[in-house]
């Protein structure tokens, strides 16, 4: 028992340095970006995320560097990132449509059936934690007023308390669904960035017929892979063979 609370302990303390470390470099790289060097920001911004820390915030800074670098592909990347673990930051959302605005060429969306376009605005609205969190609360709201069910003697009391365990408890499923669900978007991420104007081919080979030509920036869907070539889909149901060095996947 001993040991375990020492190594507690020690773990704590690390993880407390740690984060002092990050939230040092991350003031150091704030500074740079206020004083217009993109490039000292962005190196430090690098190096953070080199340590194997990521968080909304660090990719968004790290895609407002790149954009202002002029680098339009990696700024849209990281603000892509950033979104999937944060999908309602507005300032992220904003600066993503600024910097798909200056894209070349872009392609028409496909309108998404209704009742799909409707659960994943629900789902956006919040984080994977953030709806773990809202189940909670409501779950425990949910057992403060069974216990005013339980409890209550007067009977309007014990009515509401009744209804609203029922309301709470259905609130706290729906919570618990959208959470999953929002981890399962992130998980299931096929998603990638343009890396290079490059020519999209009817086939995995360069003999194979050109289709069209992708911007650098744009965003496209993996469908499948062969060898160093990815089958790639546009927001426009177009679709084709890329080879793989040109794009990233976020």
């Amino acid at each position: 028992m001993k040991n375990i609370t020492i190594t507690l302990l020690l773990l704590i303390i690390v993880l407390n340095i740690f984060a002092n470390d990050i939230k040092t470099e991350s003031d150091s790289a704030l500074n740079y970006y206020l004083n217009s060097d993109f490039e000292k920001a962005l190196a430090i911004y690098e190096d953070i995320n080199s340590k194997g820390y990521c968080s909304a915030d660090l990719f968004f800074n790290m895609g407002n560097c790149y954009y202002n670098l002029g680098d339009l592909a990696n700024a849209i990347y990281f603000y892509e990132k950033a979104i999937v673990l944060n999908p309602s930051d507005e300032d992220i959302l904003h600066n993503l449509q600024i910097a798909n605005s200056k894209i070349k060429n872009k392609t028409d969306i496909v309108p998404e059936v209704f009742y799909l376009r409707w659960y994943k605005s629900i789902v956006s609205l919040f984080s994977t934690d953030k709806w773990a969190i809202l189940s909670i609360i409501f779950f425990i709201l949910c057992l403060g007023t069974i216990s005013l069910y339980l409890f209550s003697k007067r009977i309007i009391l014990r009515k509401t308390g009744f209804y609203s365990a029922i309301l709470l408890f259905i609130l706290s499923i729906f919570s618990l669904i959208f959470s999953i669900g929002q981890a399962k978007l992130i998980t299931n991420n096929n998603f990638a960035i343009i890396f290079e104007t490059s020519l999209v081919k009817s086939g995995p080979s360069d003999e194979s017929t050109n289709l069209f030509e992708v911007n650098e920036g744009l965003k496209v869907e993996i469908t499948d892979s062969l060898n160093s070539w990815y089958n790639v889909k546009l927001a426009d149901g177009k679709q084709g063979w890329i080879i793989a060095e040109n794009v990233k996947k976020i």
